[in-house]
């Protein structure tokens, strides 16, 4: 019994963790240049997790985010910068939050084998983005969110084995379209 309250706890800081950057970066501004004030930082945990969700204050949980590799500050700095582990983290939340577009995305890439850890993330980074399966290494997706992806790919090295495809009309559209209406019911 013990375990599994400790389990339980582990699991709600965690979740209290990806909440609050997502809060942190929401406020911050764009996938690029991800940043915010640490003024800012502090009354968004304070108004919204302090006491409500934990006990632990704003210094201790800024501590923890950096030694997670989270963020980056020094000292003397007035900004919090997020990390890339953060954005990776962030994907599926900024990817929901993109409009979707008249047009199909379609991305492919061919990664080569002695880049495969690179290639397992970037795989992992576009589905959590939203892209879908067309084919073995042609994916696609019903928003503009290419130039996350560059910077993704640019991230780890990669983006020079990606070609983006923007498609105004396809003979599989009707698939595709049935796809994403079944991914937006669910």
């Amino acid at each position: 019994m013990r375990r599994t309250t400790k389990t339980k706890i582990k699991e709600r800081l965690v979740n209290i963790t990806i909440d609050l950057l997502e809060h942190f970066y929401n406020a911050g501004g764009n996938f690029l240049t991800a940043s915010i004030s640490k003024k800012e930082a502090y009354r968004i945990f304070n108004s919204n997790y302090y006491q409500t969700y934990t006990e632990v204050p704003f210094a201790k949980w800024l501590y923890r985010l950096r030694d997670q590799g989270y963020v980056t500050y020094s000292p003397n700095s007035e900004s919090i910068e997020f990390t890339f582990k953060t954005k990776l983290k962030l994907l599926k939340q900024i990817g929901q939050k993109i409009d979707e577009s008249t047009k199909y995305h379609f991305l492919s890439f061919d990664i080569p084998e002695k880049l495969r850890k690179s290639r397992d993330t970037f795989r992992g980074a576009i589905k959590d983005l939203g892209y879908e399966r067309v084919q073995k290494s042609l994916w696609v997706i019903n928003k503009d969110v290419f130039e996350i992806v560059q910077a993704v790919a640019y991230e780890i090295g990669i983006e020079k084995y990606l070609v983006n495809i923007i498609s105004a009309q396809s003979d599989i559209d009707g698939i595709l379209d049935k796809k994403f209406t079944d991914i937006s019911r669910s």
